[in-house]
């Protein structure tokens, strides 16, 4: 064995991959929770319109995956196979996909903010915060898809390590931003959610220059000067399993914005507590995500090297510690849920609310590992469209018609929507378990 293929098998180390996405995860989670904490001294009705543009926000990213999830894919299972041409050749096409379908999603959001946002029926003043936030960070999405592709690339190659640092320093930018966005030092202004949406786009344009940094730094192949020559094929390979891909998430991310239209029928405290109540409850399921993550990885390289059998024993492990960790993290939150929530909010009815959903969240998330874990595993093996056709159909059939019907019809209101959600990530997770078990996915290797 060579130095360098002994070097990348070490790399493929389900260790060595997952803790520094694990410590990512919990970064971009912190981030995310700390926009929302030093909004909520600003106003609620912030925190409801961030609320609603994180749902757009992650829709976009959906979108941009239909890029960098087939990269991921390929890369990994080209290097497994030993194939390094064809892998040098999927990094420079993921690279000028991501920037061509960033530009078109970019100029969508700078056009059509409004009419996205009018599409909720947001109370007014929510709404006039939801537009001036999205029309910034919106028309910035290209440096978002790019961002996801570079780290697609180097995680492929298993350097998981460097987005991971690269997230801690754009997270210090943001929250250095928010502060200075909200709290007047210096004399300054208080700039609002303007101020917070700039703030978080500088944040990310820096990670994405140290980004093309690293993967320059880490000598990974990615020969443009050859641009001309990469057959068309591969672009479109790379589509058709980022389509299919992404079609998961995306009905998924379509089915959470139908979940919280229904949401905002309930109430600006119902929205509220929601938002505040994903927020909190986002770590749970952190290690899972991560865990998951590296497991694609490493599933994908296991099937362009022939080792079948090796995988299907230890994503099954994976998803039994998955699943203690994410147990037992939303239970420690439910035991210690009202001085977290005291941390976003004194309003008495959203403090009830957001307690009732943390409860919830031991059904929700023990549900959402299986799903977490076994469909990326599958995805990563090339086993692509079942995913998506069950995903829609669960999704559709079970997290939406009953959000409505528990949620509104029936008057359960905001923890009938919630426990939808886990009726949804319990019948997945349990059809994906079974699909896994049953080795179909071996017969849909991609290289």
């Amino acid at each position: 064995m060579s130095n360098s293929a002994s070097s990348l098998n070490k790399r493929m180390n389900i260790v060595a991959l997952t803790w520094p996405i694990f410590i990512e995860v919990l970064l971009r989670t912190a981030l995310n929770t700390t926009d929302v904490f030093m909004l909520s001294g600003y106003s609620d009705q912030a925190v409801s319109a961030v609320g609603v543009i994180t749902q757009i926000s992650f829709f976009l990213i959906v979108v941009s995956m239909m890029v960098s999830s087939g990269t991921g894919i390929l890369i990994a299972q080209y290097n497994g196979a030993s194939k390094f041409s064809e892998s040098a050749q999927t990094g420079v096409a993921s690279i000028l996909l991501a920037l061509g379908l960033g530009a078109i999603l970019s100029l969508s959001l700078l056009v059509g903010a409004e009419h996205f946002i009018a599409l909720f029926g947001l109370e007014e003043q929510v709404a006039a915060y939801g537009y001036d936030y999205l029309i910034i960070s919106g028309s910035m999405t290209f440096n978002v898809t790019l961002g996801i592709v570079l780290t697609t690339i180097l995680r492929s190659h298993g350097f998981s390590r460097s987005p991971m640092v690269i997230n801690l320093i754009a997270g210090v930018i943001n929250i250095f931003g928010n502060y200075v966005a909200l709290y007047q030092p210096f004399g300054l202004p208080v700039f609002g959610v303007s101020g917070v949406a700039t703030a978080t786009v500088v944040s990310q344009v820096i990670g994405t220059l140290l980004m093309i940094l690293a993967v320059r730094g880490k000598r990974i192949d990615l020969p443009f000067e050859t641009w001309r020559i990469i057959p068309s094929t591969l672009y479109k390979k790379i589509m058709k399993i980022g389509m299919m891909n992404a079609g998961e998430i995306l009905s998924y991310n379509m089915a959470q914005m139908a979940i919280v239209y229904f949401v905002v029928q309930m109430g600006t405290a119902s929205l509220a507590a929601f938002t505040y109540a994903q927020n909190i409850t986002r770590v749970s399921f952190a290690f899972a995500l991560a865990l998951g993550q590296a497991g694609q990885i490493q599933t994908s390289y296991f099937i362009g090297k022939g080792w079948a059998d090796d995988i299907l024993g230890r994503i099954q492990k994976y998803y039994l510690v998955g699943l203690a960790a994410s147990t037992g993290i939303v239970i420690t939150l439910f035991l210690f849920r009202y001085p977290l929530i005291d941390l976003f909010t004194q309003d008495p009815e959203i403090v009830t609310l957001v307690a009732m959903l943390i409860g919830g969240s031991i059904f929700v998330e023990s549900g959402r590992v299986s799903n977490l874990i076994f469909i990326a595993a599958l995805k990563g093996a090339g086993d692509i469209k079942f995913p998506v056709k069950m995903g829609i159909l669960s999704m559709w059939g079970i997290a939406v018609v009953f959000a409505y019907l528990l949620g509104l019809h029936w008057g359960f209101g905001i923890l009938g929507a919630w426990i939808a959600i886990g009726m949804d990530e319990w019948l997945r997770g349990l059809v994906m378990i079974h699909r896994w078990r049953s080795k179909v996915w071996t017969r849909f290797a991609l290289t």
